[in-house]
């Protein structure tokens, strides 16, 4: 049985209609290079996240294929603007040995 990857999004900023607030991405992935050896002198495997994608109520609006360049915990931030209706952020993922996750986090709109 496969080990869930957790990952957690958040927003910093004021969630209202027409403002720009920062997404934030944190997965606790193991993002093995394949360029580090153990203690025994053994090449660790590579596991690194491939690709992502972020939806705004289901559209895309970002995309990235990270490469070796990201260090564990993958970390991504992006801004964004709050849709008048309010609605969802949805950050998705594919690493190179096929686990994918996926997390949502609904745009509260303040008060």
């Amino acid at each position: 049985m496969a080990t869930q990857v957790l990952s957690r999004l958040s927003f910093n900023g004021d969630v209202r209609p027409g403002r720009t607030i920062e997404a934030r991405w944190l997965c606790n992935h193991p993002m093995e290079t394949g360029f580090r050896v153990d203690d025994a002198g053994q090449r660790i495997p590579r596991h690194i996240i491939t690709q992502v994608q972020c939806r705004l109520n289901g559209t895309l609006i970002l995309q990235a294929t990270p490469g070796t360049g990201w260090s564990s915990p993958a970390y991504l931030a992006f801004s964004l603007v709050v849709p008048a209706q309010g609605g969802s952020v949805e950050v998705s993922w594919l690493d190179d040995h096929g686990v994918q996750g996926q997390v949502t986090q609904n745009l509260v709109l303040a008060p």
